[in-house]
């Protein structure tokens, strides 16, 4: 695929997540205002230095989509979290994780990178509510 076919998946994606209603799960700050400025709505939870049952125990939606990061970390991450939550009991949402790091890979690593790597392309608007 090239760049721009990527590019047109990962904007009909992150579209799709608007919709969704559950809680989304991601390592940091950072992440949280990358999805903030693609205008994701939804609770987003940052795990970072958190006990992960801590977290699971905070979460009172029945859906959670987890997005971590692609590299190795998160992917660890992310393999912790679906197990941990899936035995909790909540529906578990791996979709967009999957399909954005299958778009995203060969080019960025992280959820914090994918706002200004869009935004760098002219792609989105400058959606940047808050000054972080």
């Amino acid at each position: 695929m090239t760049l721009q076919e990527d590019l047109e998946k990962v904007l009909d994606i992150l579209n799709r997540l608007k919709e969704e209603e559950g809680a989304i799960i991601v390592e940091g700050q950072k992440d949280i205002e990358s999805l903030v400025n693609l205008g994701i709505k939804n609770r987003i939870i940052n795990v970072s230095q958190r006990n992960i049952f801590d977290v699971i125990n905070g979460i009172k939606e029945k859906e959670v989509i987890v997005l971590t990061d692609f590299d190795k970390n998160g992917s660890s991450l992310f393999k912790k979290y679906v197990k941990e939550l899936n035995s909790s009991g909540k529906k578990v949402i791996t979709l967009y994780y999957k399909e954005l790091k299958k778009y995203l890979k060969k080019y960025i690593v992280g959820i914090e990178q994918i706002y200004p790597f869009l935004q760098k392309r002219d792609l989105i608007e400058d959606n940047s509510e808050y000054d972080w």
